[in-house]
């Protein structure tokens, strides 16, 4: 069937059949043994613009209007059963990356961040699995993607009716997902230069803290296990979180007060022997201890990354950019009459960056210029642990 075939049978439908329709007509266009023709690609797009959002008229015009509310949670429906129905990863991602890719219009956008917090609430996993992909795409530090994750965020992490249960799953269930959302989640929060210092919410912060903590291999899961993309695809290399959160692990004891207000978390007990299954209890945590539970769960995972690969799994370069906002905190203590060797949040600070650092450098993490960053974290206050580690790699280079 030609090209021309295609859009007249589709303009024989109704939305919101001509839209259910019209994505097994991109898969055909699209996906094959060899890359599509530029030809192929072009009307695969238009077919997305006519047929899929109602952007565009028959002769390529734009169409005033748009999809109402109602349609747009018709095309949400269509999309979330095409993609649950869709057993082939590369069929999946094309299709979805050939809706929303590129991204510079604020209404597709819009209906993919209903769609991807929906496939939050209900764990949705191949809805999940895709944006994931889109996310490693677009770059998850992208605007595109930030104004995605800030929109889950609104919808599931800044009330306390959400179902954590649920979304605790996600990490074993869709972990490429959760690795490149906590790889955005971190380009939101504690950022050198926000006036004042934004610090995630308590119960984003409690989730991403358990699904750290419990699951070592999620960090990487994103840059171990390679998205499968359309033929002729160029794959973006995937971010890990590990700078992110190592730098909201070192600069929390600079902006979180010790005696903050608890939280519930969900802590599991150890299994022993003869119980038939795991218990969990609720303790009450103060923010102080997320991250210090935090810190714990990202050194899990940088030991996790030995023997998996070469290092580029942290950049030494974000690392060593963490010296500025310690200076400056230095700077203020010394501006107080402060005994900056006496200050229990700056030593804390600065024993979380050693340790960080010593981790992973000894699992094989860090790619960058290592010399640089033992350079940069020499020239801090004085630490016992952080002198000892950067005296240690020094020699050892």
């Amino acid at each position: 069937m030609s090209i021309s075939d295609l859009k007249h049978s589709l303009r024989k439908l109704e939305f919101p059949a001509c839209a259910k329709e019209a994505l097994l007509k991109i898969e055909q266009l699209l996906v094959g043994r060899v890359a599509p023709t530029n030809k192929q690609m072009d009307a695969a797009m238009e077919i997305v613009s006519e047929f899929v959002f109602c952007e565009a008229d028959r002769r390529g015009g734009r169409r005033g209007g748009g999809l109402n509310p109602l349609q747009e949670l018709q095309l949400i429906d269509i999309i979330c059963d095409y993609l649950s129905a869709c057993n082939n990863e590369t069929t999946k991602n094309t299709i979805f990356l050939s809706l929303f890719g590129g991204m510079e219009n604020q209404r597709k956008l819009k209906i993919l961040c209903i769609l991807a917090s929906m496939a939050v609430s209900a764990s949705s996993t191949p809805v999940l699995l895709a944006v994931g992909v889109w996310l490693q795409q677009m770059g998850c530090s992208s605007p595109q993607s930030l104004q995605l994750i800030e929109s889950i965020i609104r919808d599931h992490f800044y009330l306390n009716t959400t179902n954590q249960v649920a979304l605790q799953s996600l990490a074993g269930t869709a972990p490429q997902f959760v690795s490149n959302f906590i790889t955005s989640v971190t380009e939101l929060y504690m950022i050198d230069g926000q006036n004042p210092i934004k610090l995630p919410p308590k119960n984003l912060l409690e989730v991403i803290t358990l699904w750290v903590y419990t699951t070592p291999t999620l960090c990487t899961s994103a840059h171990l296990n390679a998205a499968a993309l359309p033929n002729g695809a160029i794959p973006m290399a995937a971010v890990t979180p590990f700078a992110g959160l190592v730098r909201w692990c070192a600069l929390a004891p600079l902006y979180i007060d010790r005696d903050a207000e608890m939280v519930e978390v969900q802590v599991k007990k150890i299994k022993l022997e003869g119980e038939k299954s795991l218990k969990s209890t609720t303790k009450a945590q103060t923010e102080w201890e997320l991250y210090m539970q935090l810190q714990l769960g990202v050194l899990q995972s940088m030991r996790a990354w030995r023997r998996r690969g070469p290092p580029a799994a942290l950049n030494a370069q974000r690392i060593a950019a963490l010296t500025h906002p310690i200076r400056e905190y230095t700077q203020r203590l010394k501006d107080r009459g402060c005994d900056i060797i006496q200050d229990d949040s700056l030593q804390e600070s600065l024993d979380r960056i050693g340790q960080a650092v010593q981790v992973a450098l000894a699992s094989g993490c860090v790619y960058g210029n290592i010399n640089h960053l033992l350079a940069a974290l020499d020239s801090l206050p004085e630490n016992r642990l952080l002198k000892i580690v950067v005296k240690a790699h020094q020699q050892a280079i």
